[in-house]
């Protein structure tokens, strides 16, 4: 499994590697908090707590285990009473419940058969902490397919700049048109792949296509550093967690070679007529980008289910067979959109190419799981704690969630409401500081220095900004660049946010390493914005806030129904890791390690009645 940022580059960077399998464990375990006859077993405590962000973490450890408790609690509460109302009679129920506990299965089949297979020799750990005393500087560009970016890297070679083949190939829009991804690596921080051609690049050198998790990226060195002063303290200190890391990512590597012999002989045919069909029925659903269905592109993917489908096309053709296995075995297409709508696989929405590529191989790993899983069922692992508990766990979550979901529906504000809450809160609804600038900006500071002397002494600023300034959006406006919030400009507009209008300032150094001189034209204050003008957001808080409320006292009233017990003790005694991110399994891509834990710090009454035990 490997820790991930959602905001930066999710199928490339990690920040260390965190196993979470416990197969090994036969007994059940001390229990930290029960909810009527809902139990927190310590691993699901240690789990929770470490593997998703806290969003209002403290340096303060005891408080940090209290709002995970309380959360966990409020959320072992409100599957109790699902429970108790047979919303775990639901068809869509039962089929998550079975895909978690198949997860689990494979989980418990992979450290079983894959585990004690795993060896580390002297050579390998002390290669790999020698690289991890360099870190790497490395700017990087992803494409879908090997073609587009072997051409892509002809183009490089040819003179071309990254950022130029970036615009060409309409790739990486996740920053900005004008920037190219740049990230700084140390070993056991990145995928594999692009960590063994990173460093072995030399400076300022662009790698072949790499493959990574189904994309290719093209890698360029920009800048090493490496310890020269490295010591034999050094290596026996970092040695356990580089061995950590080694041991992690052969894990994955035999997980593969033991996949490729279980399916060798298994054969499964999907005609191309229903592959097709199903595919363009999805795609009606599914925000495709390139999709001539121009709804489909102004609403998130809907949450799959035969259930969902009754009235579209797709749901004519649910019983006929979609995958035929060579064992007699028959998915039909009401079979195979369950198994979709419980998925741990991606699919990629960037095309209708790219979308029917990710389903094609979504069907693979599909068959491979329930391959695995079936194996897994017939080794017994299904009555195993760990499935057992991990089950529990993830369909608790479930339900509570559905439970939550019911309750929050139910709510609804007055436009009355609306208004008190605009009252009440009156520094929320804030117009930004704007400012407008007109600015030169230039790749060398003394040039910049020059021209600020000149405009000093009297020359047009408009005139010298249309002969040298950089910024194509100023040379066609004599330098003036409009209104901007002062955080959309970095440097330059920390800088002028301590000006004045009519000051002039610089040479300001970038982000990019270029200088700008400015003078402030305008600044536009921060004031309370009208409500009709933040009608939509302040209504939508006033929700959320009312929402918030709801469950409060549904929870407190759950309190009364159902026993609360706390062994504070094992609490206490626990060693946790404040990781603070969001983990995915490295195994399921589309699944975290854990299901997210809820934050109840808002609901008050709750949290104090908790606390009391």
């Amino acid at each position: 499994m490997r820790p991930i940022l959602r905001a930066s580059f999710q199928l490339l960077i990690c920040f260390g590697i965190v196993t979470v399998i416990g197969c090994s464990r036969k007994a059940p375990e001390p229990v930290v908090a029960q909810v009527g006859k809902l139990m927190i077993p310590l691993s699901e405590f240690r789990m929770r707590y470490e593997f998703t962000p806290h969003l209002q973490m403290t340096k303060d450890s005891k408080r940090n285990r209290e709002q995970v408790l309380v959360a966990l609690l409020g959320e072992k509460a409100l599957a109790a009473e699902a429970y108790r109302r047979k919303l775990s009679n639901s068809e869509k129920f039962k089929t998550y419940a079975q895909q978690m506990e198949k997860e689990a299965i494979i989980e418990a089949l992979f450290e079983k058969e894959v585990a004690t297979k795993i060896t580390l020799t002297k050579e390998e750990v002390k290669q790999a902490f020698l690289q991890s005393q360099s870190e790497l500087d490395l700017q990087i560009l992803s494409f879908e397919t090997i073609e587009q970016a072997q051409q892509a890297r002809q183009q490089i070679l040819a003179g071309k700049s990254l950022h130029e083949v970036k615009r060409i190939f309409q790739t990486d829009t996740f920053i900005s048109a004008d920037s190219v991804l740049t990230l700084t690596i140390k070993w056991g921080q990145a995928h594999p792949n692009i960590e063994q051609t990173a460093y072995q690049l030399q400076l300022n050198e662009v790698s072949d296509p790499v493959e990574a998790d189904g994309s290719f990226f093209l890698i360029k060195l920009i800048n090493k550093r490496t310890n020269a002063m490295i010591t034999e303290a050094d290596y026996y200190r970092e040695a356990p967690r580089i061995q950590q890391t080694i041991r992690e990512r052969k894990r994955t590597a035999l997980f593969a070679e033991f996949m490729f012999s279980l399916m060798a002989d298994k054969q499964v045919k999907v005609s191309r007529e229903i592959f097709d069909f199903v595919a363009a029925e999805l795609e009606k659903f599914y925000p495709i980008q390139d999709s001539s269905n121009a709804s489909a592109r102004l609403h998130d993917p809907i949450e799959l289910s035969p259930d969902s489908l009754k009235s579209k096309s797709l749901a004519q053709r649910l019983d006929e067979p979609f995958a035929r296995f060579n064992d007699g075995t028959v998915w039909t297409v009401g079979d195979f959109i369950k198994k979709l709508s419980v998925s741990p696989f991606r699919l990629n929405y960037k095309s209708r190419h790219a979308f029917r590529n990710s389903l094609s191989h979504l069907i693979r790993r599909t068959i491979e799981l329930e391959a695995l899983a079936q194996k897994g069922r017939k080794a017994g692992l299904h009555r195993s704690y760990y499935v057992q508990y991990q089950k529990k766990m993830w369909t608790d979550a479930y339900l509570a969630q559905q439970l939550k979901q019911q309750i929050i529906d139910t709510v609804t504000v007055s436009d009355d409401e609306v208004r008190q809450f605009y009252e009440q809160n009156p520094g929320a609804y804030l117009a930004s500081e704007m400012v407008n600038l007109q600015e030169i900006l230039v790749a060398d500071e003394a040039l910049a220095n020059r021209l600020l002397q000149r405009i000093r002494r009297g020359e047009d600023m408009g005139r010298l900004a249309r002969q040298y300034t950089q910024r194509e959006l100023g040379r066609k406006s004599d330098g003036v660049l409009g209104y901007f919030a002062p955080s959309a400009l970095g440097n330059i507009g920390a800088v002028a946010r301590t000006l004045n209008i009519g000051d002039l300032a610089g040479p300001v150094r970038t982000d990019d390493n270029k200088f700008s001189i400015f003078k402030v034209l305008d600044i536009q204050k921060s004031e309370p914005l009208p409500i009709e003008q933040v009608w939509s957001q302040v209504k939508r808080d006033a929700l959320t806030e009312k929402r918030i409320r709801a469950i409060d006292r549904f929870l407190v009233k759950l309190a009364e129904q159902y026993q609360i017990k706390i062994n504070h003790a094992a609490i206490d005694s626990l060693k946790l890791t404040d990781l603070s991110m969001i983990v995915l399994k490295q195994h399921f891509p589309n699944r975290t390690a854990a299901p997210l834990v809820a934050p109840l710090h808002q609901a008050k009454q709750w949290e104090q009645h908790v606390l009391k035990y």
